[in-house]
């Protein structure tokens, strides 16, 4: 069975399924990563805004994203699964025709798709169209916590008229109400719970560290990381996805 995730960023589907991923690579299952917003930003002029991002991460900017393609190939590897990178900047970069930036604050960040976003979404539906085999099991996320970019594969992705799977995006999922849960599940939703042996679970913690510049925007250190996602899975019983 092929599986290919679609994660918005460079860390969303080894965050949200690592565990899972893991799983089914050790049964023999093809999986593949195709991070969308993973390119470069288009000029070395940044908003406000990025700039105290960057600041979080410690990187300089402009080497920001190259950075963490380097962390999510190690990511993935840990896991055995193939990775792919389309070119398309994180919204934080993302600019109008007039050279305004389209997002600039936590609002923004966390709200729909800008207007002048819709070519976009075309764009990407058309590179899932292309490729992603028609028979592969695509899995995409919830859109918990409600990231532009995460709406944003969301749709592409359904603009696609298949049959999806649906993740939770982590770790916005921690702190996610019932009630949230439910408005972002299609209608027909199947929930679909698998089984994580130790070995499964270590190998996700594993993935999850390669991407360094991100740990501090969501832990205190490795140690902290490890033990929610114990937890994590614990509490879930396994890894989830849910059958659109």
């Amino acid at each position: 069975m092929e599986w290919w995730y679609l994660s918005p960023h460079l860390d969303d589907a080894v965050y949200s399924c690592g565990g899972l991923i893991a799983a089914q690579v050790r049964s023999g299952q093809s999986v593949h990563i195709w991070t969308i917003c993973a390119g470069d930003p288009p000029m070395r002029r940044f908003s406000p805004f990025a700039r105290r991002l960057h600041a979080r991460w410690g990187t300089d900017g402009y080497e920001t994203a190259a950075l963490r393609r380097r962390e999510d190939r190690e990511a993935c590897a840990r896991l055995g699964a193939s990775w792919r990178h389309a070119d398309i900047p994180d919204c934080i970069y993302r600019q109008d025709e007039s050279g305004r930036f389209l997002y600039t604050s936590e609002e923004t960040l966390f709200g729909p798709p800008h207007p002048a976003e819709r070519p976009l979404l075309r764009r990407i539906t058309r590179l899932l169209e292309a490729g992603t085999p028609p028979r592969a099991r695509l899995v995409v996320p919830l859109t918990l916590g409600g990231h532009t970019d995460h709406r944003l594969v969301r749709r592409a992705a359904e603009a696609l008229g298949r049959p999806l799977w649906y993740y939770a995006d982590y770790p916005y999922a921690r702190s996610a109400s019932a009630a949230e849960l439910l408005s972002c599940l299609p209608a027909s939703a199947c929930l679909e719970r698998t089984p994580l042996s130790g070995e499964d679970v270590s190998a996700w913690v594993r993935a999850m560290r390669a991407y360094a510049s991100q740990l501090t925007s969501f832990w205190d250190d490795a140690a902290a990381l490890a033990a929610e996602i114990r937890a994590w899975e614990t509490a879930l019983g396994g890894a989830l996805l849910w059958r659109g």
